[in-house]
This record gives structure tokens, C-alpha cells and sequence, in this order.
């Protein structure tokens, strides 16, 4: 346990100097809310079922979050350290493998969730959304969308073959994935073509079990969601352990 918490600290000091992975996962999607609610938020509006933009997307901006931490910033730290050596110099050490797992996890996990909770944050202290009452049942979503993610992007971490192909292929799996989160546009609004191609986003299903949960549906009517979600951590979860390794091939 004190290997773990002496990594997991160095972990976090380490995440917290990188200035443009603070600004992506913690950062960024307030921001967002702010930018977008400035511009489009003008007050119920018939189109988004007379609420207003910001009470309209605002479950979907954690998603942001999401995309971001799976697909860019999680395989491209852990490859960082990888290409540097780092990995490698841990290896000769006593420490055993699932504790840099767990550490890493950890920081990652804790950076995301605070993403998450300033985008929500500033939608309420900003725009005057009305939160759930039932908060901890969407931060309870959030967790298991996030843990979903950070399984897929250890998995991403093994497939990419470098930090350049990283940041190539991750920022394209972002975007598609951001688009399909309902963020920017309402996804009821979207054409009903459109929409069955979210359908294969896992985004998308993430974002509608916290758009679920927000709104106060019971979990068992979210079992989709739910299980595409479980489904990531079990599977990407197998894959991320079979391809982790210590150093460049």
C-alpha cells in the first residue's frame, strides 16, 4: 500500500505540470459550457422541448470528458513513459505491474471526475441549471462511463504503436466520439438516420444513462446503457492487461 500511494502522488505532481492534459480533462468541457452557454443559451426554447441549450445538453458534457481521457490522453501518457524509459527503469524495481496499473487508474480517475464535476458545476453556479436530486446517483454514472473509458484507453495504449500514431488516431476518435455525446446539438433533434448511427457510439451510451439518471429514470430501465458500459470494462479491461507491457517492442 505505501508503493501505491507514493506512486500514485508522484503520478498526480507529474499530471498536474503537464499544462495541456490539465487543460483537456479538467478544463476543457467547463469551458465549453461556458462558451456555448454564452452564445446559444437564450431561454426555453420549443425545439429542446422548452428548456433552455444549457438545460438541454448540459447531461452530455461529461461525455466530453469521456472521449477525451479514453482515446487521447490516458494511451498517450502511458506511452509517453513508455518511449522514455520510464516503464522500463519501474520494471527493474520491486514494484509489481497492477500497482503502477492501480496508481495510474487512480490519478487518471480522480483528474476525470473533477472534469466532469466543474462542467456540471458551472452550469449550475453560471446558468442556474436545476441539479437532480438524486446527484450521486449521476456521479455514480459518471464513474462507471469513466472506469469504461480509462479500461479502453489502457487497451489503445497497447494497439498504438507510437506516441505520434497516438495523437493522429486519437484526436479523430475523439472528435467522432464528441460528436455523438448530444453536447452540441440535442440528439432528439437530430434526424432519425442520424440518430441510429449514434447508436454505435459508446459515448452515446454513456450519455444516455447520465441524461437517464439525471432526469430520474430507475436504473432498470437503463439496462442498455448499463451493459454496453459493463460490457467495455470487462472486455477492454482483458485486453488492456493481455497487451501492457513495460517497453517499446
Amino acid at each position: 500500500m505505501k508503493g501505491y500511494g507514493v506512486l500514485t502522488s508522484t503520478l498526480l505532481r507529474s499530471a498536474l505540470r503537464e499544462p495541456v492534459g490539465l487543460f483537456f480533462a479538467v478544463i476543457f468541457a467547463p469551458v465549453l459550457v461556458l462558451m456555448l452557454g454564452l452564445i446559444f443559451d437564450n431561454g426555453p426554447d420549443p425545439n429542446f422541448g422548452g428548456k433552455s441549450f444549457i438545460e438541454a445538453t448540459l447531461p452530455a458534457f461529461p461525455s466530453l470528458v469521456l472521449a477525451i481521457t479514453g482515446v487521447l490522453l490516458v494511451p498517450l501518457g502511458l506511452l509517453n513513459l513508455r518511449e522514455s524509459g520510464a516503464l522500463r527503469r519501474l520494471r527493474l524495481t520491486p514494484l509489481r505491474p497492477r500497482v503502477f496499473i492501480a496508481a495510474d487508474l487512480t490519478v487518471n480517475f480522480v483528474i476525470g471526475m473533477t472534469g466532469m464535476i466543474a462542467a456540471l458545476a458551472v452550469g449550475r453556479l453560471v446558468f442556474g441549471v436545476d441539479l437532480p436530486g438524486n446527484l450521486i446517483a449521476v456521479l455514480v454514472a459518471a464513474a462507471l462511463g469513466l472506469t469504461a473509458f480509462l479500461a479502453l484507453g489502457y487497451t489503445l495504449a497497447g494497439i498504438y504503436p507510437s506516441t505520434g500514431a497516438a495523437t493522429g488516431i486519437g484526436n479523430t476518435l475523439m472528435l467522432l466520439l464528441i460528436m455523438s455525446s448530444g453536447a452540441f446539438i440535442p440528439l432528439e433533434t437530430m434526424p432519425e438516420g442520424v440518430q441510429r448511427i449514434m447508436n454505435l457510439s459508446p459515448v452515446h451510451h454513456f450519455a444516455e444513462l447520465l441524461r437517464g439518471v439525471w432526469a430520474g429514470d430507475a436504473w432498470t430501465t437503463l439496462l442498455l446503457p448499463i451493459s454496453v458500459l459493463s460490457g467495455m470494462i470487462v472486455v477492454f479491461g482483458a485486453l488492456a492487461t493481455a497487451l501492457f507491457r513495460w517497453e517499446r517492442n
